[in-house]
């Protein structure tokens, strides 16, 4: 009976050392881990600033109507910031929205394109639009700029594409030495510090 007893208690005895051990186990576990490194996270969170985006700039210029361009600005009005924006004594004399739009398949894109001369050489220079749900095309300064110089040989020169992107600039004459060069900047100040009117109005 003695034997029995004792017996009885030291199993006792091992199961509440075993159950202590798996509970003092549980608290130093993995989950306890898991929310010390979530305070760490939080911590770090708190002390990152927001940057505020940057407030789109774009100028609305031009409307699409059905297939073609209704002008909001008048053009007249572009003939200065495009020379400033050339920037090397080019003479623009003529600007123009073009479409461009390979096939039916391909989604339209709008270039405000202005187009001048320089010591009898042809320039032109292409700025990307952006085309809002309503078909208004505005001009931002994230717009990219991509200007075709024709060399002394070169009459005219003016934007090759593929699809709705501007991919280079050809020359209308293929003769040895006629060139055309093609230059791509990420962005424009053409409408900075400039105050368009609205010639609806």
């Amino acid at each position: 009976m003695m034997k029995s007893t004792r017996s009885w208690m030291r199993t006792l005895c091992l199961y509440t050392i075993i159950t202590a051990g798996l509970l003092l186990g549980a608290c130093s576990g993995p989950g306890s881990i898991s929310n010390d490194s979530d305070m760490e996270l939080l911590d770090i969170d708190e002390g990152i600033e927001e940057v505020p985006a940057l407030a789109y700039d774009g100028k609305l210029l031009a409307q699409v109507v059905f297939d073609s361009v209704d002008y909001i600005v008048a053009r007249q009005e572009l003939f200065q910031p495009f020379i400033r924006e050339f920037g090397d004594g080019t003479v623009v004399s003529q600007v123009v929205i073009r479409k461009v739009q390979e096939t039916q398949e391909d989604e339209p894109a709008y270039y405000l394109v202005g187009i001048g001369m320089l010591n009898g050489q042809f320039r032109s220079m292409a700025l990307t639009l952006d085309r809002t749900s309503d078909n208004s095309l505005y001009l931002s300064s994230k717009g990219q700029k991509q200007i075709c110089k024709a060399s002394a040989g070169c009459n005219f020169c003016y934007f090759a594409f593929s699809g709705n992107k501007i991919t280079g600039c050809e020359c209308d004459t293929r003769n040895a030495g006629n060139t055309c060069t093609h230059v791509v900047a990420p962005n424009n100040n053409l409408l900075r510090d400039v105050k368009l009117k609205n010639h609806r109005e």
